[in-house]
């Protein structure tokens, strides 16, 4: 089980999970809020659901500039950003993601294992090697 070279990395890929699941959250409720405001055509709703379009639009900025810098001990390939490369043959999904299945299990179970290489890493700094 490969572990992380610093802490930095480890927090960058905690707030990189969290950002990604944010956006399944925030994205149907605002497509629900907005729904809601037109069918009622409450012009409060429809401002709050705008609110809503610009904070979804800046999680996904901030996911996608953090998300780059993710990268895989191993083979050093971005975890949580969006790849078009070919994954492992036994890389598994979840809701039909690879990156949310990494994020649930950083955030949930304190490791993952890469989509790309299949190597399992658990969320921890690697001992140092000077004595």
């Amino acid at each position: 089980m490969h572990r992380l070279p610093t802490k930095s990395v480890v927090h960058r890929l905690r707030v990189a999970a969290l950002l990604l699941l944010s956006i399944y959250l925030l994205a149907p409720a605002t497509a629900a809020v907005m729904f809601h405001s037109i069918m009622d055509r409450d012009m409060e709703l429809t401002w709050f659901g705008v609110g809503l379009i610009a904070l979804t639009l800046l999680v996904m900025i901030l996911q996608w500039l953090v998300s780059q810098r993710t990268n895989c001990p191993l083979c050093m390939t971005p975890v949580l950003a969006t790849r078009k490369c070919e994954k492992h043959r036994n890389a598994r999904t979840f809701l039909g993601s690879h990156r949310l299945r990494v994020a649930f299990g950083i955030l949930c179970i304190n490791r993952f294992r890469c989509p790309f290489c299949g190597e399992p890493t658990i969320l921890e700094v690697r001992a140092s090697r000077r004595h």
